[in-house]
């Protein structure tokens, strides 16, 4: 299940972070170290979407993985 809200980024130490609201952390039942996945979605930003596409794996100009040995997952 997928919860979209919207967050602003607040200054924590020397990094930027979001809050999630409490609701959607009882409803998902999430705990303190569990891993959230975050989608920032493109801009108009030509370079950043780039990288975003790249850092995402889902850059269709790139080659596909290829496994040199075919007996390993």
């Amino acid at each position: 299940m997928s919860e979209v809200f919207e967050a602003k980024l607040r200054k924590i130490g020397n990094s930027l972070g979001i809050i999630v609201p409490s609701n959607i952390i009882e409803e998902l039942n999430f705990h303190i170290g569990d891993v959230v996945h975050v989608v920032i979605p493109p801009t108009k930003n030509i370079k950043r979407n780039k990288l975003l596409l790249s850092l995402a794996g889902i850059d269709k100009n790139k080659i596909p993985f290829k496994r040199e040995k075919k007996d390993r997952y």
